[in-house]
């Protein structure tokens, strides 16, 4: 008998060093993946931030977020979308990386209505 897979939305919106939401919904999204959940990861408001290269976390004992999404399609997590909106507010260029899908607010509520379970940090 084979499975129907929920869609689980996990949603990050704060600064990815101000507290440990950011590694909490990573590790959500890594464990979905591994149970081949079809999960997406979106990335949107100051989450954004984490998208800035050369960043220096472990100065404050933290993990550094942006190798670790750089990192999700080796584990089958292939839906990783970013508000564009949400970049340009914040100065932020588009990433050169084939990992990250820029879309739109009028997206983003498509991706809203498709999930089952939505999660946000």
């Amino acid at each position: 008998m084979s499975q129907i897979k929920k869609k689980l939305l996990i949603v990050q919106t704060k600064a990815p060093f101000g507290s440990s939401d950011t590694q909490e919904s990573l590790d959500i999204v890594l464990a979905a993946g591994t149970f081949d959940q079809d999960v997406s990861l979106l990335i949107e408001d100051d989450a954004c931030y984490q998208l800035l290269g050369a960043q220096q976390p472990e100065i404050i004992n933290r993990k550094n977020t942006t190798k670790m999404l750089n990192a999700l399609p080796i584990y089958g997590i292939n839906k990783i979308l970013v508000c564009a909106e949400s970049a340009a507010l914040r100065n932020l260029p588009r990433h050169n990386n084939d990992a990250f899908k820029f879309i739109t607010k009028n997206e983003i509520k498509t991706v809203y209505s498709e999930s089952d379970t939505v999660i946000r940090f």
